[in-house]
């Protein structure tokens, strides 16, 4: 699709897309939604000039939910996230803000006991206890006692020692569509949903 683009047009610059919500269309909460979701998020890492933004922190007051489609509340609120975006890459908007969605870079064991993970991000981040109800290791809820900020990172303390293998946030068999217990970068924005993210066993 991509070659396609390039060949109707030919001087394209950037492209921008939205990461949809969990459980999107109907998927019916599978591991296989939660895995178009992770190749929606890491679709930037093949494409130089791509952004991606998330649709997660989108609420309206009617019916502006985003399993399928949004209302035309929930469509102006994709527009406000994006639009600065776009003036940063085409108008000269400043470019030291950052302006898009929080994206994972890698998570690892960050203690010998293996009963600490860090979860390391694209920009600073913001962290409240309730945004551990997303985070899962291996499909389950991880049994996270704290977590707490140090820039781009978020460090959780584990209730005990883990041999996880994967990392997960955000899955459509538990999202409900609320925002208050989101991950959110300090600009505001929700982090982007991620699944099947190898645990490092280092900082390495």
């Amino acid at each position: 699709m991509s070659a396609a683009w390039k060949q109707d047009f030919p001087n394209i610059q950037h492209y921008y897309i939205y990461q949809i919500w969990p459980s999107g269309c109907n998927m019916g909460g599978t591991n296989a939604g939660d895995m178009l979701l992770e190749a929606q998020r890491t679709l930037p890492s093949l494409y130089s000039k791509m952004r991606i933004m998330s649709t997660l922190g989108i609420v309206s007051k009617s019916s502006g939910r985003g399993l399928c489609h949004f209302d035309l509340e929930g469509y102006t609120q994709l527009a406000k996230l994006m639009s600065p975006v776009l003036e940063q890459d085409n108008y000269g908007l400043d470019r030291t803000k950052v302006l898009t969605a929080p994206n994972l870079r890698r998570a690892y064991f960050s203690n010998a006991a293996k009963s600490e993970i860090t979860m390391e991000f694209d920009q600073p981040m913001a962290w409240k206890e309730e945004c551990k109800a997303w985070i899962e290791l291996d499909g389950k809820t991880a049994p996270i006692s704290a977590g707490k900020v140090s820039g781009n990172s978020i460090v959780l303390q584990l209730s005990a020692p883990s041999d996880a293998k994967t990392i997960a946030y955000v899955s459509g068999k538990s999202w409900d569509g609320k925002p208050e217990r989101l991950l959110y970068g300090t600009n505001g924005i929700a982090a982007l949903a991620l699944s099947g993210v190898p645990v490092e066993t280092s900082a390495k």
